[in-house]
This record gives C-alpha cells, sequence and structure tokens, in this order.
C-alpha cells in the first residue's frame, strides 16, 4: 500500500469513527432533550459530561482527517472534502472503497445537521426553564419587603426572624 492509498485508508477511518461519535452525540441530544422535559437534573449533569467528551472526540477525528486530506494536497474545508471524494472516485483505487467514504460522509453531514437542531432545539428548552424560574423568582420576591435579598446566592433565605418581644428564644 502506497502513502496514498494509506492517506485514502486513514480518511475513509476517520470517517467511520466520526460517524459513530456523531451517532452517539446525536443520540445523547435526544436524550437530554427528554431529560430537559421531565427536569431531571442529575441525568442533565451527566449527558452534560458526555457531551463535552464527545464533543472533544469528534474535534480530534476532525484535526485528523484534515491533516490526512492536507497530506493529500486537498483543502480541509467542505469543497476540500467533495473534491477528495470526487477524485478518489475517478481514480478508482481498487483497495479503498470510495463509495463507502461517500457514504460515510453523507451520513456525517447529515447527523450533524440533526445535531445542531437537536442541540438548538435543548437550548430553547433551557431558556424557557431559566425564564420560568426567573418569574417564579420574581413573583416571590415581589411578596417581601426585602425585594432582591430574600435569597442569597447558595439559595437559602437570607431573611433573619427574630422572636418577638415576650418571647424565650431557645
Amino acid at each position: 500500500m502506497n502513502a496514498r492509498s494509506s492517506g485514502h485508508a486513514a480518511i475513509q477511518q476517520c470517517l467511520q469513527e466520526e460517524v459513530s461519535i456523531m451517532t452517539s452525540l446525536a443520540d445523547l441530544l435526544k436524550q437530554e432533550q427528554s431529560a430537559l422535559i421531565e427536569s431531571d437534573v442529575v441525568q442533565l449533569n451527566d449527558f452534560t459530561q458526555s457531551k463535552g467528551q464527545l464533543v472533544i472526540k469528534m474535534t480530534e477525528l476532525e484535526k485528523k482527517r484534515n491533516s490526512f486530506l492536507s497530506d493529500l494536497g486537498f483543502n480541509t474545508d467542505l469543497e476540500g472534502m467533495q473534491a477528495y471524494l470526487a477524485q478518489a472516485a475517478q481514480v478508482g483505487d481498487a483497495a479503498i472503497d470510495t463509495q463507502d467514504s461517500a457514504r460515510h460522509w453523507d451520513a456525517l453531514l447529515e447527523l450533524t445537521v440533526q445535531a445542531k437542531e437537536d442541540n438548538r432545539t435543548n437550548g430553547s428548552l433551557i431558556n424557557r426553564r431559566l425564564s420560568l424560574n426567573q418569574a417564579t423568582l420574581n413573583l416571590l420576591q415581589q411578596n417581601t419587603n426585602q425585594a432582591g435579598s430574600m435569597y442569597g446566592p447558595n439559595g437559602q433565605s437570607t431573611v433573619k426572624s427574630t422572636p418577638g418581644k415576650g418571647y424565650i428564644a431557645t
């Protein structure tokens, strides 16, 4: 296998791994959406950590694929990948299934669009929840003379009650 075939195989491997990781990320975003709807804070915390790990892995794989593309003389953007796939299909290297690479690339693009939309939806759900929480807090603060100081940064009440005159504090 020559260096060019090796580069093709490396790109194909990266694409396969990227599709796998992006599938996991897309699935996780759907699960996160359910947890947001159900207000499952414990799961949301776990999902945040998992998402971070998957995004790091995706970034590493993208850099790797871009490096292989660059080594083969292609740009490291969308057009460069499309040009690579077109040229690889024309050359018809028997050792590399260019149709498989093209299918993986198309799947990756489709998964990315879906994940982006799901992430946008999750962001909207989070913003709606924050707005509801802020409205509730504002309502609670209206019912006190100490608006703005009812709760401290730790979420605990800052309003101190003192025993009335004639009461014995225990």
